[in-house]
């Protein structure tokens, strides 16, 4: 199956866990944390599964080093809570099963008398670590102190996003709701139509990932993929809209045999076979064959290097999947990548089959059906939505096509209506 939260929350931490980064910003932020609330010590704790990782401290004694096992952590309560977890004196907080009783208890182990600890969530939207202040006596904790705790983390939230490199998107919908959507199954697939052009068959649905809210309003994926498309919260968006479209593809496929599922599929996930064998899963799972899905590679920045990106895709079609790279003409999927990548074919943009009927796009067009033909590759003609275009696309020597000639991206529920009116001849007219 896809991620569980554990592998989630583990590998969104391990993104910020290089020492190297580490800036001189985040010791003075760990230093004013502890003098503003009046404590002796500071920490910036990460923490995965079995790790806790320390960027950034002061006060701690020399025998607490930067890389320690995570059972011995008290972060890890407050990476439990997601939220604040305050103990103003250990020795009388130790009682009881909460999560603040056995923070007391770890603290009175060492010997610290007070804590606070508020959560740091990663560009993924999950916890990751934790900045807390501590001290060797007793120390009042009231809603002051949270709050200014609250508002520190916030910057080193911040500090860390500068570390890890990219910073965090803006204008968006916030990672974290993306991420509660994503355990809401409120992001979904919907499907438009892959159809030959000489037989006006329709002969693939390719996924389209939008968000369904609980409102009932519907976002495109320019409302919440921006955000993401750096992070490995993508590769969870994948998984999910991949798992609800196999579950229903054999529904389908009993109206029309050998119907195709196109799938996309974020450069995040290529170069790591645990990755490979997530997606295996998933589908197997399903009952459909590998067959029966193409993988089509989208992103707009590879994120690792040919001969990794080469050896994943060999492994997909050894594994009996397709490969299309996706939106030939525009960002990384280049004619050079297509020369040197085994895939089994490529789409063309939106943006070039807009030019259909002009010398510059005719030429273009023909020129990218005949290097489809000559290799053997498969390739599809994306944004067509006038019949005079279709007839183009076909003369030029296309062979399959989509857009809204035929019909524009429509949620589950619609798709047997949608092939039913294909099946009567209704679907373009």
């Amino acid at each position: 199956m896809y991620r569980t939260s554990g592998q989630r929350q583990t590998e969104s931490a391990r993104n910020y866990v290089d020492f190297s980064a580490a800036t001189p910003a985040l010791d003075t932020l760990v230093s004013l944390a502890a003098s503003t609330l009046g404590f002796s010590m500071a920490m910036v704790n990460i923490l995965d599964e079995t790790t806790i990782y320390t960027l950034a401290e002061v006060g701690l004694p020399d025998w607490y080093g930067p890389v320690n096992p995570s059972t011995t952590s008290h972060c890890r309560f407050v990476l439990q809570s997601d939220g604040v977890i305050g103990v103003p004196d250990s020795r009388r907080e130790s009682a009881g099963h909460s999560l603040e009783s056995a923070t007391a208890r770890r603290m009175a182990e060492i010997g610290v008398g007070s804590y606070l600890g508020v959560t740091l969530r990663g560009r993924e939207g999950v916890p990751i670590g934790t900045l807390c202040v501590l001290d060797w006596e007793p120390h009042p904790i009231g809603d002051y102190a949270v709050e200014t705790l609250r508002r520190f983390a916030t910057v080193v939230e911040n500090q860390l996003e500068m570390m890890r490199g990219s910073g965090r998107r803006v204008g968006h919908a916030p990672v974290s709701r993306i991420a509660d959507a994503l355990d809401r199954r409120e992001i979904v697939p919907w499907f438009q139509p892959i159809v030959d052009l000489e037989s006006g068959r329709i002969i693939a649905l390719e996924t389209l990932a939008r968000w369904e809210g609980t409102d009932g309003s519907v976002q495109g994926p320019a409302a919440f993929m921006p955000a993401i498309v750096d992070s490995d919260l993508i590769i969870d968006v994948d998984h999910s809209v991949l798992q609800q479209a196999v579950e229903l593809l054999p529904m389908w496929q009993k109206k029309i045999p050998g119907l195709m599922l196109n799938s996309n599929l974020s450069a995040r996930h290529l170069g790591r076979q645990d990755r490979l064998d997530q997606l295996s899963c998933i589908v197997g799972s399903s009952g459909v064959a590998p067959e029966s899905v193409v993988f089509e590679l989208t992103e707009t920045e590879a994120h690792t290097d040919m001969e990794h990106i080469g050896d994943f895709v060999d492994a997909l079609r050894r594994g009996g999947f397709s490969v299309l790279l996706d939106d030939i003409g525009i960002g990384w999927s280049s004619l050079e990548r297509l020369l040197h990548l085994p895939v089994d074919g490529f789409k063309i943009d939106t943006a070039i089959a807009a030019k259909l009927g002009t010398r510059t796009g005719d030429s273009m067009i023909r020129a990218l059906a005949g290097l489809a033909a000559d290799t053997g590759q498969k390739l599809i003609i994306e944004g067509i939505e006038t019949p005079v275009q279709s007839r183009r696309a076909q003369e030029l020597g296309c062979a399959r096509a989509q857009g809204y000639f035929w019909s524009r991206p429509v949620p589950a529920d619609r798709v047997s209506d949608m092939l039913n009116m294909h099946e009567l001849g209704f679907l373009s007219a």
